[in-house]
């Protein structure tokens, strides 16, 4: 939009050469200086001061300080509607809610997701004496992994030949032992009990057949006889105790052969022993083996770094946790969060209920907005500026604002942003100026076409003189002074803001100076509008 500036009369001027383009005289009793001609009376007016507005107009959309359409992020069914449209809500307020049940799995996994997320971080803000106490065992058992791997390094590199030779000393005592004690065996309680149930049964078995024999002699006789010991038996007795000498042999063979295997197991293990002692004091007679040394290495290096991850964790307990820890905790929670508040629509900001597009049993669709929400405690309106007077209008620059639904009403408000960059419109370049209001009014609805007024610029005192006092020539504007003789004596003048019957022109003019109104001749009436 243009502002009202001085293109205004340039129209009028215009208008004055058309008409004297139909042969008409423009003006009466001309003259470009000097006395008018004897019997003309000039037509005069007075120069007067006031004050000079410019102001560039254009016009815009009344639009909230806020305004969000609010659709849902997941799939379900509606299960509450707590907005209707008009109510004031805040921000953080419930508008809507899901059915958990019938989320997606993934948002109901977010939910335990969520608590273990925040879990882990209260165990890292508040340490429970447990989880001290377990890191300070995790510590000593690093620390002792840590002197074993150096122990077994420090061997293996610098080894103690006087304690493999020790060992292995040791390890032919030991066989010896136990061959000796293999020997005994055979001398010893179980081959003296093998021995005596040997001869037991030996004895058992020849009183059984005697008894046998006896019972022939006399078939169906009761056959008693005086055994070796002089005792009267049966045959019977005869039978039983045979058999027990049967058994007690057979426990007597089993006892000796374990006691026997035992032995040779001990000759074997101790024979290993000194096998592998044997083995050890080779090896630490000679340089290590490069594996065993880079295994040996790598096992100290893990456990080293075992130690320091564990004393980190102690640390952190008993001083504070990391911060790049408590980061990574806080943002898993704002994850788990995002997703479970999927369930609910919150308001984002305070403001109006402008609509409410489900009810409670709607299948939720992320295409379709739920809530239309508007802050319309601050308006503003956003106008477009051509670039010919974009640089007049400048942040902070007062705005009076009316709209055609209430023509009574006017507003004020300011420039609050001028865009740097504009847009081609139908060959012209247009910038948008934002204009905030300093006040709202209930009347006032949104997307209500505002006309705004802003003032560029405010000149006191400035002059005035009528409209019909501005000629044109191919010098530029000017106006005729009336002296006080009658004559007059052109001023150059550029014409500015028109007010009323008024224009405010800047010239060597004085409040109060008499100017020549140049006044259209009356045609005559004879029936044609151009005479003839």
């Amino acid at each position: 939009m243009k502002a009202r500036t001085r293109w205004i009369l340039g129209g009028a001027v215009v208008i004055v050469a058309g008409m004297a383009a139909f042969g008409l005289p423009a003006v009466r009793g001309l003259r470009a200086a000097g006395r008018g001609a004897p019997g003309d009376e000039l037509a005069t007016g007075q120069v007067t001061t006031g004050t000079a507005i410019t102001a560039v107009e254009s016009s815009g959309p009344i639009e909230p300080l806020q305004s969000a359409s609010l659709a849902w992020k997941t799939t379900g069914t509606v299960a509450t509607v707590a907005a209707q449209v008009g109510d004031q809500v805040r921000a953080g307020d419930v508008l809507m809610t899901l059915d958990p049940a019938s989320a997606p799995a993934s948002v109901i996994q977010a939910q335990g997701e969520l608590v273990a997320a925040q879990n882990a971080l209260d165990d890292l803000l508040n340490p429970s004496a447990l989880s001290v106490a377990n890191a300070e065992k995790a510590v000593a058992d690093a620390a002792e992994a840590v002197e074993r791997a150096q122990r077994d390094l420090r061997y293996l590199t610098n080894p103690d030949l006087n304690y493999y030779q020790d060992q292995v000393a040791r390890a032919e005592q030991a066989l010896l032992a136990a061959q000796q004690n293999a020997e005994k065996t055979g001398l010893g309680s179980p081959a003296q009990a093998l021995e005596t149930a040997r001869k037991d049964q030996e004895t058992k078995t020849n009183q059984l057949n005697d008894a046998r024999s006896a019972q022939e002699q006399c078939p169906g006789c009761t056959v008693v006889f005086i055994n070796a010991t002089g005792r009267r038996m049966s045959l019977a007795d005869a039978e039983a105790q045979y058999n027990d000498a049967v058994d007690a042999l057979r426990v007597a063979e089993i006892n000796y052969e374990q006691a026997a295997a035992s032995g040779q197991d001990a000759i074997e293990d101790s024979q290993a022993a000194l096998d592998d002692a044997q083995a050890n004091l080779a090896a630490a007679q000679h340089e290590p083996d490069a594996l065993d040394l880079a295994q040996k290495e790598a096992a100290l290096a893990l456990a080293e770094a075992n130690l320091a991850d564990a004393q980190e964790t102690l640390g952190a307990l008993r001083n504070g946790p990391d911060p790049d820890d408590v980061a990574a905790a806080e943002t898993r929670i704002l994850v788990a969060r995002a997703t479970v508040d999927a369930l609910a629509l919150r308001a984002p900001f305070d403001g109006e209920v402008l609509a409410v597009n489900y009810l409670p049993g709607d299948p939720a669709s992320q295409s379709t907005p739920a809530v239309r929400l508007a802050n319309r405690a601050r308006l503003h309106v956003d106008v477009s500026v051509d670039e010919t007077d974009v640089g007049l209008v400048s942040v902070g620059n007062p705005v009076t604002l009316t709209v055609d639904a209430w023509p009574d009403l006017s507003l004020a408000g300011q420039v609050a942003r001028v865009e740097t960059f504009g847009e081609t419109v139908q060959g012209l370049v247009r910038y948008t100026v934002r204009v905030d209001l300093r006040e709202s009014d209930p009347r006032l609805y949104l997307n209500m076409t505002a006309n705004a007024s802003i003032v560029t610029a405010v000149q006191e005192a400035a002059l005035a003189v009528p409209l019909d006092a501005i000629q044109f020539d191919d010098a530029g504007e000017f106006v005729n002074r009336v002296r006080a003789d009658g004559t007059v004596e052109r001023v150059n003048v550029i014409s500015g803001e028109i007010a009323g019957d008024l224009v405010y022109v800047s010239g060597s003019l004085q409040p109060g100076d008499r100017v020549q109104l140049i006044l259209p001749e009356t045609p005559p009436d004879n029936g044609f509008p151009f005479g003839g």
